[in-house]
């Protein structure tokens, strides 16, 4: 395997790690969505008028769930857009202007005496050089969204257990 061919398809794995990232938030948004919604029903089915100590345990348990949830989406959105900032990936360049810059190399190597395939090797170093920058930058970009990722889903995780709590504790109270 040659350099260039090496170096491109860890770039290539980058970017499309970038959008295998990109469509993995969809599960933890599903899940939180359930969440949302089991809490929001309990929530809705408890009297306020006459609260008893079961009621306090359900009305603590849903606002550690929220907690859990609001946390969960803080990390959701760092993944997917990093906040506000969003997340710079770098891209080699337009094929227009790579076409330029060799065939500005080799006019510039002839007129410095230099011989074409001299020109050619300077230009795949160069290739390589931007490549193994631009994969080098994706793949700490893409660790850090993955990390993100795992935060979510370690937040969800907590979330449904105190959810299945929740509810098994609503469902023992309509019961007895």
């Amino acid at each position: 395997m040659n350099r260039i061919s090496f170096y491109k398809s860890f770039y290539d794995n980058e970017l499309k790690r970038k959008d295998d990232l990109d469509k993995s938030i969809n599960n933890p948004i599903l899940i939180f969505t359930i969440i949302f919604g089991l809490i929001s029903y309990i929530y809705k089915k408890l009297n306020f008028d006459i609260l008893t100590k079961v009621d306090f345990v359900i009305i603590i348990l849903i606002i550690i769930i929220s907690l859990l949830l609001c946390k969960s989406v803080y990390h959701i959105i760092l993944s997917y857009n990093n906040g506000i900032k969003g997340y710079s990936y770098k891209i080699l360049g337009a094929n227009i202007e790579l076409e330029k810059y060799r065939r500005e190399l080799i006019k510039y190597n002839r007129e410095q005496g230099i011989i074409d395939s001299e020109s050619e090797k300077q230009y795949s170093e160069s290739i390589i050089e931007q490549l193994v920058k631009c994969a080098d930058i994706n793949n700490e970009l893409n660790i850090r969204r993955t990390f993100q990722i795992y935060l979510t889903k370690k937040y969800l995780i907590l979330s449904l257990i105190t959810g299945f709590l929740t509810s098994i504790t609503y469902i023992l109270k309509q019961i007895l």
